[in-house]
């Protein structure tokens, strides 16, 4: 960790204000604030690009995960250096942070920050996202092996249409599928896209996929949310650390992996390692563009 001193940590020549590093955010493991501020500067060099001009929602714990969490997207008095992006939202003005830089980050976990959750679009334009998310979320009594079956059979749509897909384990109990696109559709296109693509799996897989709204009729199934494709949606971003038991981190796979690993096979303590040997697995989403079936956004 760069250089503590009077309750300062020293990044890039910026002395930022810290305090109580020791305080448990997990308990039972004994993971502490300061724990979570050394893994995200260890594994910042894979997650930068990742956040890199992307308004942000912050979860914070300020009590660790077993107090209360709420989450935050307007700062309006951060300190000067701490970047910001205004966007409009119905009769207000939110103003985002953006952590282009370490010392940002660093000063949100500060604040009790555990997960990140960046916007699908970039402030070169908002209204156009630069990927798509598939969000698999079994509802008890189904399971991630279930969501791993939907995820299969979600990837042969997309084969059969030649689009490249991600995906990686939630940190929690489901999956994460990314499909890099073109900045060139709305997110209203990119939600009926891939509520077109749900129906479709749903024709294959009735008895496990669904697409309904009401929790109550989606009980024993995976279901898929085009409505999370929406402007402002947002969901931990790879290489976040979730609040859970263990402190799982959200991880891209392979999708030959995902068949054999649990929805919280990575942690703060083997996160890094993982990197080490396989690289960044979410790198093309940086530069991959890929057009849309026009048919499918209709």
């Amino acid at each position: 960790m760069p250089t503590a001193v009077s309750q300062h940590l020293l990044i890039n020549d910026r002395q930022i204000p810290i305090k109580n590093l020791d305080k448990p955010f997990w308990p039972t493991e004994g993971f502490t604030k300061g724990d979570i501020m050394e893994f995200y500067i260890s594994i910042w060099p894979y997650l930068a690009p990742h956040l890199k001009d992307r308004p942000l929602s912050l979860v914070r714990y300020p009590e660790g995960i077993e107090g209360q969490f709420f989450y935050q997207k307007n700062f309006p008095n951060p300190p000067l250096w701490v970047e910001t992006i205004p966007v409009e939202s119905e009769d207000r003005i939110v103003n985002y942070v953006m952590a282009n830089n370490l010392e940002t980050l660093i000063w949100s976990v500060n604040l009790g920050s555990i997960e990140i959750h960046p916007w699908l679009s970039t402030r070169e334009n908002l209204d156009f996202p630069t990927y798509i998310i598939f969000d698999l979320d079994p509802m008890a009594p189904a399971t991630f092996r279930e969501a791993v079956q939907v995820a299969l059979a979600l990837k042969s749509v997309t084969d059969h249409l030649k689009l490249q897909t991600f995906p990686k384990i939630s940190g929690a109990t489901g999956i994460h599928i990314y499909l890099p696109i073109k900045p060139q559709y709305t997110y209203q296109e990119t939600s009926t896209f891939v509520k077109h693509l749900g129906e479709a799996v749903i024709n294959v897989l009735p008895e496990l996929a669904t697409n309904e709204r009401r929790v109550q009729d989606r009980t024993g199934k995976i279901y898929i949310d085009h409505l999370q494709n929406l402007k402002g949606k947002t969901i931990a971003s790879v290489y976040s650390l979730r609040p859970f038991p263990g402190a799982p981190v959200s991880m891209p796979v392979t999708w030959t992996e995902l068949p054999q690993v649990e929805p919280k096979s990575f942690s703060i303590k083997t996160a890094l390692a993982r990197l080490a040997a396989t690289g960044d697995l979410f790198a093309p989403l940086l530069s991959l563009q890929q057009e849309l079936p026009l048919e499918l956004l209709l």
